[in-house]
């Protein structure tokens, strides 16, 4: 029995490795028969000699062609963030559209043009894989966990909320929320900001609380309005009401921050947990279930009485597309649903799920935006001094309240739109935008011309961060700031701007197609004449296609609002704290002022760079933010004198 034991016990890793070895032979067959370069990444392949070996022991059974395949480090193809850290770099030396193969499976890693825009519009060919996305089902099933006809009734219930009526409301309230933020930041004077993103963070979820849910929240030393309605003050209010522990905006705002305990971990678990995240996650995700259905049941209440808001509510949008003249039901006293000839409707589970799923898309994505901007803005002076000129050109001493929607278009069209791209194209919100090829067999597309077969069960991933400085698709010069042939790692807004003679990228190069509204950029008629435009599918921050984000225009009308009431009256530079003190700087030579900022520009782009994606791709605590100062137009240290 003992001699039986230790036969099994050792057969046991025998035939996993033989079962891994017999899997990865046939995911490398089918990677051969696609027709795309390949990379084998193996678990046991994590140093040079082990992958010396192993290309030897490969080669020899004719597993390997040096053309096709490239034996790779375990950690250069399956770090969470290799694109990010790697950038374009990987896809010089295997093609921009290239494979990576293991036992468990197989990826296809696409930074070519041509490629995504065939997989992106193929929604039936090519799915989003759904089993990534059930985690945010955490309040019920929503426009972004769906698919098919599921997908097409959640779509068409928030899609009355999001219009041009919206948009002009949005516009003016960023403008209001941004005021609230620079009265925070000017209100002692001239002072280093280390905490950027915090504050960029609250202003977004004020603006997307009261898109989403009709309730404005509060800066420190504001008050609410006399017409708000005490039910209203208790969302606004600072203080938890009766039947909480923590404030509306305080439940949402560390359920957002402790956003990966909720989702990761079963609620029973979480419960138990005495982790200080998980404490503080599991009590934040109880206050705002229980906030979310005070919500769902004012929103129905107002339905019924007939009331109407005054527009800037996406909760109350989807209950009204989800009910009609709902009526109490004599046996449960719980109102009916609608039946509309068979029409499925939403539940009062899918309404919360839509609502907390435009909260997370709404919120943190443009924060980071706001956050990113505002940096890239205080390392390149040039580019600030460009905004500068703009906001002054249209607005002039013009208070933000007098404002027009429509002028908007201006700024999207014009500097701050090329701020905004560029700063999407360095830093997407998602380095990569997952879809898979169904078992039930392969899907081909065109590149360069040539067919190529993407094997059944493969996952895909849209390499946005690669697409995004793949120099076919880019016009480029020497980088000014490294030792680059290229400058599609720096940030120069300039490459979107066109000449308004010729209606040419300035650069001279670049492929402009306006045919279609299918790339993330576009913002309008304005822009489409004044932006460069590019190629289908190289441009994804807002992915493309059917799935593309239904708020775009939303996001981009807030964070031009916010940008534009800040560079109206105030300028944005990096802290130099680290290297000399005030009266130090005071008494330097311009000269020495552009040596000392340099440094802090050379560990702005550094920190920058330390960003990572978790749900989206952005800078967390731990490493540090960037620190600036905020300072009133001509009281500018260094601008004047920087170099980019």
């Amino acid at each position: 029995m003992v001699t039986l034991f230790y036969f099994v016990l050792a057969a046991i890793p025998l035939y996993m490795v033989c079962s891994s070895l017999a899997a990865l032979r046939k995911n490398i067959a089918a990677a051969k028969r696609s027709g795309l370069p390949y990379v084998v990444t193996l678990m046991a392949a994590t140093h040079s000699q082990a992958t010396k070996v192993l290309r030897r022991k490969l080669g020899r059974v004719g597993w390997y062609t040096s053309v096709a395949v490239a034996l790779a480090d375990i950690g250069s193809y399956t770090t969470p963030d290799w694109c990010w850290e790697k950038l374009y770099e990987p896809f010089k030396k295997t093609g921009d559209t290239f494979l990576t193969v293991a036992p468990g499976g197989i990826i296809c890693w696409v930074s070519n043009a041509e490629a995504i825009h065939q997989i992106a519009t193929r929604r039936e060919a090519f799915p989003k894989p759904l089993g990534s996305y059930a985690i945010l089902e955490i309040f019920g099933k929503n426009v972004v966990t769906t698919e098919g006809p599921e997908w097409r009734t959640h779509r068409k219930a928030l899609s009355p909320a999001i219009n041009e009526r919206n948009n002009a409301l949005a516009w003016k309230e960023s403008i209001t929320q941004a005021q609230g933020m620079m009265r925070k930041w000017t209100g002692d004077g001239v002072t280093t900001i280390k905490d950027v993103p915090t504050d960029t963070m609250r202003l977004a979820l004020h603006i997307i609380t009261r898109i989403g849910f009709g309730v404005r929240l509060l800066w420190p030393g504001e008050s609410l309005g006399e017409k708000q309605s005490e039910e209203d003050a208790a969302f606004s209010s600072n203080e938890p009401p009766e039947g909480h522990s923590l404030s509306f905006e305080g439940s949402l705002s560390t359920l957002l921050e402790r956003l990966l305990w909720v989702l990761l971990t079963p609620k029973w678990l979480l419960k138990q947990l005495r982790f200080h995240g998980a404490k503080e996650g599991f009590e934040a995700f109880i206050n705002w279930r229980q906030y979310l259905t005070e919500l769902l049941t004012k929103k129905l209440a107002e339905v019924r009485e007939g009331k109407e808001s005054d527009g800037m509510d996406i909760m109350g949008s989807l209950v009204k597309s989800s009910y009609e003249n709902p009526a109490p039901n004599a046996s449960s006293g719980r109102a009916e649903k609608k039946k509309d000839a068979g029409q499925k409707v939403l539940s009062d589970s899918d309404i919360l799920g839509n609502a907390f799923v435009m909260i997370v898309a709404g919120h943190e994505t443009s924060a980071n935006s706001i956050h990113f901007c505002l940096m890239e803005l205080a390392i390149s002076p040039s580019s600030q001094k460009l905004v500068h000129d703009e906001v002054s050109a249209i607005y002039g001493n013009t208070p933000p309240s007098a404002w027009s929607y429509e002028s908007s278009n201006e700024l999207l069209g014009g500097v701050l739109g090329a701020v905004l791209n560029e700063q999407l194209r360095l830093m997407p919100p998602i380095i990569n935008i997952p879809k898979y090829v169904p078992k039930t067999h392969d899907q081909t597309i065109s590149i360069d011309g040539k067919t190529i077969t993407i094997p059944s069960g493969v996952h895909i991933n849209l390499n946005t961060v690669g697409v995004h400085r793949n120099p076919r698709y880019w016009a480029t010069s020497p980088s000014k700031i490294t030792s680059c042939s290229n400058d599609l790692d720096d940030f120069r807004p300039q490459r979107w701007l066109l000449n308004p003679n010729t209606k040419q990228q300035c650069d001279g190069s670049g492929s402009m197609d306006s045919s279609e509204d299918e790339f993330g950029g576009q913002t309008g008629r304005t822009t489409a004449s004044t932006l460069h435009r590019p190629v289908r599918g190289s441009f994804l921050p807002f992915s493309l296609g059917s799935r593309s984000c239904l708020g775009r225009r939303l996001a981009q009308v807030k964070i031009m609002a916010v940008l534009a009431v800040f560079f109206q009256t105030h300028s944005i530079e990096l802290a130099v704290d680290e290297w000399a003190s005030d009266e130090e700087v005071a008494a330097m030579n311009n000269q020495e002022k552009r040596e000392i900022y340099a440094k802090a520009q050379a560990k702005a782009r550094q920190t920058l760079r330390g960003a990572t994606s978790l749900l989206t791709l952005k800078l967390h605590e731990g490493p540090g933010f960037v620190p600036v100062r905020v300072c009133k137009k001509g009281a500018e240290r260094f601008l004047h004198l920087a170099d980019n």
